[in-house]
């Protein structure tokens, strides 16, 4: 049994080996130090109980806030509803609660972190989940994620689960 920085428990289950992030050289350090900070308690496994428990949650509320602008922002962009735009760390906690609602477990590995520009950094994942009810079967997709940093802290996070689009909203040839 293994506890993280936010409390959260997880057995030594079997897990996909996990790459660490790569840096090109176009990386601005401060601003992908500061996210892939933000992003270590969801390399742990299965990010659902991050979201859905409110013990685990609060922790990891208190320990966000900080690395967040007053008027922080997320937008989660799906090709099956469009944009949608939530507003501040409990907006945060709402979007991924309604992308988490079909599935029992999911994984976001990061494979990689790419400053795109203008304090921008791209995160390009590859996501595991199994639906609820569903025993063997797993869904698989390349996504993005595009981190605007402003001032030393995070403004907005744009998570595309199409990650051809992350590129393009990031400005970064694939």
């Amino acid at each position: 049994m293994h506890v993280d920085e936010l409390g959260c428990a997880t057995a030594s289950l079997a897990r996909r080996p996990r790459k660490s992030l790569q840096y090109s050289r176009r990386v601005s350090q401060e601003d992908v130090e500061l996210v892939r900070g933000l992003l270590v308690p969801f390399e742990q496994g299965d990010i659902t109980p991050i979201f859905r428990d409110d013990t685990i949650w609060a922790a990891a509320r208190a320990a966000l806030t900080g690395a967040l602008t007053p008027d922080f922002d997320c937008d989660f962009v799906r090709d099956d509803v469009g944009r949608a735009t939530f507003a501040g760390i409990d907006g945060l906690r709402t979007a991924w609660m309604d992308w988490l609602s079909p599935w029992e477990t999911y994984d976001a590995v990061i494979e990689d972190a790419i400053e795109a520009n203008e304090g921008r950094v791209l995160v390009l994942t590859r996501d595991h989940a199994r639906p609820k009810g569903a025993t063997g079967a797993e869904v698989d997709f390349a996504g993005a994620a595009v981190w605007t940093v402003r001032d030393g802290k995070v403004a907005r996070v744009e998570f595309y689960f199409n990650r051809a689009e992350g590129f393009a909203a990031a400005g970064v040839s694939q």
